[in-house]
């Protein structure tokens, strides 16, 4: 079975619904800031279109041969500061130690170096996440100085994160 990173499109939407479900309920580290049962198809179609023809959004899948989606990455613009993404992956449990985080996370760095007009790509990280930590730090993210803070964890817990940046063509 082969695995391919393209772009999200609004067919995906019914699939990448299931996707958000099921990462949630694998994950401890994945979490969604808005609650999927309140999120329609048709909504979600429309959030993909309006993301894919912008240069400071990108949603990325992983979709496998036969069209199940495995794995997302996404970098969307802070509201107050457009030029700023923040960047988030996550891969189902069944595919993860392969590097596809690591290959979506390289599509991503490759979009904000060649299309993007950010400059800069941040995200937060629960210190629990050595192998996404690992990753991140593999790829040139830097950890942000004084950005120790709590996040609230799938299972609702308070946990500790931090933040860390990557500067486009630094």
């Amino acid at each position: 079975m082969e695995i391919f990173v393209r772009p999200a499109d609004r067919q995906d939407a019914v699939k990448l619904m299931g996707l958000l479900f099921q990462l949630q309920d694998e994950s401890s580290t994945f979490m969604l800031e808005q609650d999927p049962e309140t999120i329609e198809v048709a909504d979600e179609a429309d959030n993909i279109d309006i993301l894919q023809t912008t240069t400071n959004n990108i949603m990325l899948v992983a979709a496998t041969d036969e069209g199940q989606l495995v794995g997302l990455a996404s970098a969307a613009a802070k509201a107050k500061q457009p030029r700023v993404a923040e960047v988030g992956v996550a891969v189902l449990n069944e595919y993860q130690g392969n590097g596809l985080a690591q290959a979506m996370m390289a599509e991503i760095l490759d979009w904000a170096t060649t299309f993007s007009s950010v400059n800069q790509l941040v995200l937060t990280v629960q210190t629990i996440n050595e192998v996404a930590i690992h990753i991140y730090e593999k790829l040139g993210f830097k950890r942000i100085p004084e950005s120790e803070s709590e996040v609230l964890n799938s299972n609702h817990d308070l946990v500790p994160a931090f933040d860390m940046s990557w500067i486009v063509n630094d």
